[in-house]
């Protein structure tokens, strides 16, 4: 289940109690993405084996970060992952993300696998 976190404090705290945890990061302005972002972290949280929790986060208005959308891969409260954008076309960014978390967290030798459920 796809946690919306409502401040940065919330995101830390969120981060500091899950192992692994991908958080998506969306500009207030980009708000139309929302529903997709929440249907991709969907499906990389049910399909993840250990289980990758995922929460998003949509910036205020004010803030200086101006990526419309950031992916952020979490392990132990440390970020070891960050991807900027999105293709638009859902299975292309399921692969890409699969393949780079896969990947980071091999290195990290922790094995994930992503089995998709019926």
């Amino acid at each position: 289940m796809v946690i919306e976190v409502k401040n940065s404090e919330q995101v830390n705290e969120y981060i500091a109690r899950n192992r692994i945890v991908l958080v998506a990061f969306l500009n207030s302005q980009r708000i139309a993405e929302k529903g997709y972002v929440v249907k991709l972290l969907s499906i990389i949280e049910e399909e993840s084996i250990p289980t990758i929790r995922t929460a998003l986060y949509v910036r205020p208005s004010n803030s200086e970060v101006n990526a419309s959308i950031s992916l952020n891969l979490y392990l132990n409260g440390t970020c070891v992952f960050s991807q900027e954008g999105l293709f638009g076309h859902l299975e292309n960014d399921l692969i890409a993300l699969k393949i780079g978390i896969k990947e980071v967290l091999k290195n990290k030798m922790i094995q994930v696998k992503f089995v998709k459920r019926s």
